[in-house]
């Protein structure tokens, strides 16, 4: 579904290495892969969205993730954004200072996940939702329907 929403779009491409990689697949594995994939020089942002930062403190070697590559909170409009200095005894005040440097606010948008299924679970209308081609796979794989 990811390719379909992205299939008009050059800048982007999707990758499956954390499919084919044995589990456990860790972030920094990922982030490790696409270094070596593209070359040291390019810089890897890893989004991550606000509401997951408190579970940082449980990922795999997040220190070293934290140096390897740019972790970007995205914010949504209107919700303030994580207090990262709770972390700075744990992680330091240069990761903490790399953190702040990479929080992006992105807007409101007043669309879930949850409404969107509910709706294709009783067959309701999602345009202007999903990407069109996404939600006719939806429908033609009959993901979400109600049994």
């Amino acid at each position: 579904m990811i390719e379909l929403a992205i299939q008009d779009d050059a800048v982007f491409s999707v990758s499956d290495c954390e499919l084919q990689r044995p589990a456990p697949s860790y972030t920094l594995d990922t982030v490790q892969q696409f270094q070596t994939d593209c070359g040291t020089e390019t810089s890897v942002y890893w989004l991550l969205g606000a509401d997951s930062v408190g579970d940082l403190v449980y990922w795999h070697r997040v220190e070293e993730l934290i140096d390897s590559c740019n972790l970007a909170v995205m914010v949504r409009g209107g919700y303030e954004a994580p207090a990262f200095d709770q972390y700075a005894s744990l992680w330091g005040t240069s990761r903490i200072e790399k953190l702040q440097r990479n929080v992006v606010e992105t807007p409101s948008i007043d669309i879930s996940s949850t409404v969107i299924r509910k709706r294709l679970a009783t067959k309701g209308d999602v345009s202007g939702m999903l990407a069109p081609q996404v939600a006719e796979y939806i429908r033609q794989h009959q993901l979400y329907a109600r049994t």
